[in-house]
Parts: structure tokens; sequence; C-alpha cells
């Protein structure tokens, strides 16, 4: 059931009787495309202040108490195209819990910024080496991705911005968000629907009615990107592949799910069995989908010893290829589906699964739901697949990124293989920014955190979507990247040899 308060704001209730548990969750337009590079991760530190404390409970302590004593738990997270705060208690409190939800949206304090300036610091640092390199391959590979456009600045900003960062901007870019016309609030669990649309007009009814806040121009992906590689003394190297792929108002997007599944879901996957069982080239690996309403990436990252980096190379390009080039058996094809429908079906009896669902498809205007998806995945056929993936798998489209101790000469034979102009990849310099804290920010969050309690809030920030750091800023369709014209991959007796 969707229905629309008096100012504006959505409101779904989803009734799953079967299910022991309620969750609410408010989504709103945010994050990290909704910004530019002096108020980067300006999204991420508002949802942090939400939890500091309310009018009612103007602490953090007071509130998580508040929270507790119902049986419950709240939670935030900011992605790269949305902030979402969730709530979830057991099905007698769905009213109370509601209630509190909505006090941390409509009567936050937004207090405490020196010292969420250090947490937020301290997440930064966790994908930071001494010297300020950036260490996490999904923050290098957005930015080369997707350049010169905010969708690929990092969520949590930088060390920079962070420091930047103002009470009155903070206040500024909540009142921006936090609006009823940018929202949408979502409830899934054994609820009576009328109660719950009526509680929320009582807590969400005073929310500004404000815009809906409209995207940025459509990313474009770069072609021909040169490899791009950190240098660590760690005692494995990471590859990141990285390809544009088909959004999530794409036709081709139930394509695209079902294709990840057959490269890595389950140990008879693709990639698992190429890479893992059959090679012992690598522990273990991931293939994951980073969709958005007009942009989207499909990530293979894998970490390996030095002396294999080469041989994982080629035997992932060789599988990716294999896939392009060969139509996938129906018996495969069938398993794929049969994991896929199992995955929705279990998804089901979680009710935060069904909130996250909904409400982001709402929240980007989507018309599709969760039957319709599934069924539009049941009807792929291997020629969709096979045709996907020639379409997506090309040497100008793949982005690789390398972190770890690899030698010079392996990052050549790489290039070989993506049809790279030799020595065209780009070595990353230290930036030399240790230093983030000033003394006098410090003295400031200690006495602050002494005229307050503190208490553990929640685990913002969806790093996995991931910060982004300094990578290159090289052109992205330069011909000089490349060693031909033809854009195919390499001859299947070099991507095989070892």
């Amino acid at each position: 059931m969707q229905r629309t308060l008096s100012n504006g704001l959505r409101v779904l209730v989803l009734k799953l009787p079967h299910v022991h548990a309620v969750s609410h969750a408010l989504f709103v337009r945010g994050g990290s495309r909704f910004e530019n590079e002096e108020t980067s991760g300006i999204s991420h530190m508002v949802e942090h202040l939400l939890f500091r404390g309310t009018v009612s409970h103007p602490d953090s302590l007071s509130f998580n108490v508040a929270i507790e004593a119902v049986g419950g738990e709240i939670n935030g997270l900011t992605q790269r195209d949305a902030v979402t705060i969730h709530v979830t208690v057991p099905p007698a409190s769905a009213l109370e819990g509601l209630a509190l939800l909505g006090e941390v949206i409509t009567e936050p304090l937004l207090t405490g910024l020196a010292i969420e300036r250090h947490v937020v610091m301290e997440e930064i640092l966790d994908t930071l080496d001494q010297d300020g390199n950036e260490l996490d391959a999904d923050t290098l590979a957005r930015k080369t991705l997707w350049p010169n456009h905010p969708i690929a600045l990092p969520i949590a900003g930088t060390p920079q911005t962070v420091e930047s960062l103002t009470e009155e901007a903070c206040r500024a870019h909540y009142e921006r968000l936090f609006v009823a016309r940018n929202a949408v609030l979502c409830v899934a669990g054994p609820v009576d629907a009328d109660a719950i649309v009526a509680t929320a007009e009582k807590s969400f009814g005073r929310m500004r009615r404000g815009e809906r806040l409209d995207a940025s121009s459509t990313p474009v992906p770069a072609v021909w990107a040169p490899i791009q590689v950190q240098p660590t003394d760690d005692s494995q190297v990471s590859l990141l592949f990285s390809f544009p792929a088909a959004h999530e108002n794409d036709p081709d997007f139930a394509t695209l799910l079902l294709l990840k599944r057959l490269l890595d879901d389950g140990f008879g996957a693709r990639l698992r069995q190429a890479i893992c069982e059959q090679t012992g080239l690598a522990y273990s690996l991931g293939a994951c989908i980073d969709a958005y309403a007009d942009a989207a990436a499909l990530d293979i990252e894998l970490s390996c010893a030095p002396s294999k980096a080469v041989r994982a190379t080629r035997k992932v390009l060789e599988t990716l290829r294999a896939l392009a080039h060969e139509p996938v058996g129906e018996a495969e094809l069938t398993r794929a589906k049969t994991r896929h429908r199992a995955e929705v079906e279990f998804a089901l009896d979680d009710p935060g699964e069904m909130c996250g669902w909904y409400g982001a498809m709402v929240l980007v205007d989507s018309d599709i739901d969760y039957e319709t998806r599934l069924d539009q995945v049941l009807q792929v056929t291997a020629a969709d697949i096979q045709r996907l993936a020639a379409g997506m798998f090309s040497n100008s489209a793949c982005l690789l990124t390398i972190l770890g101790p690899v030698e010079e000469a392996d990052v050549r034979e790489m290039e070989v293989c993506l049809g790279r102009a030799p020595g065209s990849s780009v070595w990353a310099e230290s930036s030399g920014e240790d230093e983030v804290l000033e003394e006098d920010d410090e003295d400031e969050a200690s006495a602050e955190a002494t005229a307050s309690d503190e208490a553990d809030e929640s685990d913002e920030g969806d790093e996995d979507d991931g910060d982004d750091g300094d990578a290159a800023d090289e052109a992205v369709d330069d011909s000089s990247l490349r060693i031909e014209a033809e854009d195919t991959w390499p001859p299947l007796a070099l991507v095989a040899s070892s």
C-alpha cells in the first residue's frame, strides 16, 4: 500500500504477517551525487549528526536508551545517491519505533560536529596508508571509471573537506535533504497499515515539503582508461576489474543480474571455478554490481600472491571472453535462475530487505516491483547473456586497478592483455597528507566529549559502495593508451598462456 501524507511524503506499507520484526526506513536523495568537490562528504556527516540527540532526547545516550527500551535498534547508511535511516523493532513496538524514527528525522539537534569529525576521520584513515595514499580499490576505480562526475566523489569525503565542514553548512544540507518531497518512508512487517499511516502523519507530517533534488548529468564511463597501480608492501596483490554495465532502469539490467550469478554465485560459478577451484590462483574472489538509476558498474575483485597476478589476470579475461563467444548451456542457465529465485524468496522473510528494495525503487521513480523483476530475470535467454557479455567485456571498457607489491614487468604484461600501450599505466604517487587533524580540533572534541555522554551509534557510510581517494586524472579516451584500433580481447592463446 502506498499513501501520500499531507506534506507530500510518500509512505509505503508492506504487510508481511509471517515475519517477527518490523522495519522502518526513511530514504532521501543525497550522497556524493548531490555534492561537489568542496562539500564532498557532507551528506555522510549529516547522517552521523542525526544520531547525536534530538529535542526530546538531547544526547546520543538518552536517545539510544529510548530505542533499546522498545527492543529496537537504529542505524544509518550513506551511499552515492541516497541516505537511509532505519529502525528495526519487535512487532509490538511498531508504532513506538516509527515515532522515534520520526523524532530523529524531524527534530535533530545536529550538535557534536567536533566529535563526529574525529569519527569520520577514523573511517577515512581506515583506507589510507601512513602517507595518505588511498588503499581502497573501489575508491580508486570510481574516480577513473566516471571521471569529473560527482557520483565518483568519496562518500565520506576527504580529510580536507571533512576538516572544512561547519555546523552551519551541515544544518543547511540537512534542510536541503530531509524534506518530504525528497524522501520516501517505507514500513515492512506484521503491521496495521492504517495505524502506521496515522502515526506517520503525526511523526513525519511536520517535515517541510521542500523540493526533490535533481540528479546531476548522467555519468559517462571512461574508455581506454589506463591501468592504475597503487604500490603497497602487503603480501598480496589486489586486482579489481571494472566494467560499465546496464543501470537499474536499463532493459538489460535483469540480464546483468543473471550474468553476474554465472560469474560468481556459489562454488559452481565460472570465476570461482576458474580462479580458485581449478587453478588455486586465489583463495577467494567476488563479483558485484554497483547500480544506480542511470549508471552502473560490474566489478570483479580478487587477491593473490604477486607471482600469480599476471596468470590471474589472464584467467579472468579468458573466463569473460568465453561468456562473450560461447552460449551458456541450458543446465547452467537454469541453475543460475534457480539460485536467483531462491535468494528472492529468502528476502521475503526479511522486512529490512523488503524496505530496502521498495523504498529504493520509489526513490528513483522506478515502477518495477519485486515480482516483475524476478519475472524479467527468469525470461533471460542464453542469447541475451552472450549479447550483453559481448557488449560489456571489451578491452576499451575494462578498467584495471592494482594494489600491492606488483612488479613493473608484470604490469607490462597486463597492459598487453588489455591492449594498452607499453608503459601507459599510471602509478600513484604519495600524497604525503598523513596529518589530518589539527591540535585545536582535538582539544575541542575532547572538551565536548567531557560535556556529553557518548554512546555507540550507527555503522554509517556504505564504504563498500566505497569512498574515493586520489587516483589518476589522465585523459579517458586517449588513443595513445592502446596498441591497436581493434577493440578485441587478446588472442586466446595469449590469454590462456601461463
